[in-house]
């Protein structure tokens, strides 16, 4: 069967799900994260597509437990804000667990709970099929980048001639 131009069971959409099972599938999802009514669902998901969640999920499972400043180090390009908030936010949803050790100086360390393992797992696939699929998406974009310069180039004029 055809889904948008894809046959199932190529690398993108893998055999033994069929059309229909995909959609079904598709829209149960939909359903489920549309009675969300207090959001938990789709902030959850949102850490699957956060850049600085998932670099922090990453390095604790690869590497806990982990102090602030050491995943600071790991996490190029991520500010102090912007770590503090993001450890605050996975801790609040059970990803990442936080123990202070009650020191002088502060002594914190995080690590990965079993939320935060499953997260991670969960995510190995969808990686996996963005690397393997990297060649396609950058053709996609070539050609969407041609047909706008090529639009851009030739305007279509919509107003009357003068004259």
């Amino acid at each position: 069967m055809d889904i948008g131009g894809q046959k199932v069971g190529t690398a993108v959409i893998p055999s033994g799900l069929d059309a229909q099972e995909i959609v079904r599938r598709s829209q149960d999802a939909c359903r489920a994260l549309s009675d969300d009514e207090d959001g938990l669902k789709r902030d959850i998901l949102g850490h699957s597509g956060n850049r600085w969640s998932l670099g922090v999920v990453h390095a604790l499972g690869v590497s806990s437990p982990l102090r602030y400043a050491e995943l600071r180090r790991q996490l190029h390009g991520v500010t102090q804000r912007m770590l503090t908030h993001t450890l605050r936010q996975l801790e609040r949803d059970g990803l990442i667990s936080r123990h202070d050790f009650g020191e002088k100086p502060l002594r914190v360390e995080y690590g990965l709970t079993e939320l935060g393992m499953g997260l991670l797992v969960q995510m190995i696939p969808l990686w996996t099929w963005v690397i393997e699929q990297a060649e396609g998406f950058t053709a996609a974009r070539e050609r969407y980048d041609a047909q706008v310069r090529g639009v851009a180039a030739n305007p279509v004029r919509t107003d009357p001639p003068v004259g």
